[in-house]
């Protein structure tokens, strides 16, 4: 039996605790972020994936975004 937890999540991870730090600085992750994977890795919620994307562009900033299936942003 599979056990599904979430669907369509965004993920983000961070080469090290320094970027992260960057990050904290420009964002909010904490309305971002639905929990934890390590100190580098984070499950994102995709309904405010868009949101954040818009702020680290308004800062001069980018992230690499892959899409794995077909969900959309």
């Amino acid at each position: 039996m599979n056990r599904i937890l979430h669907k369509n999540v965004a993920l983000l991870r961070v080469g090290d605790k320094g970027a992260l730090s960057e990050l904290r600085a420009v964002v909010n992750l904490d309305d971002h972020v639905l929990g934890w994977l390590s100190e580098t890795e984070a499950v994102l919620d995709p309904h405010t994936l868009k949101d954040m994307l818009t702020i680290l562009e308004q800062r001069g900033m980018s992230a690499l975004v892959r899409r794995v299936g077909t969900a959309p942003l």
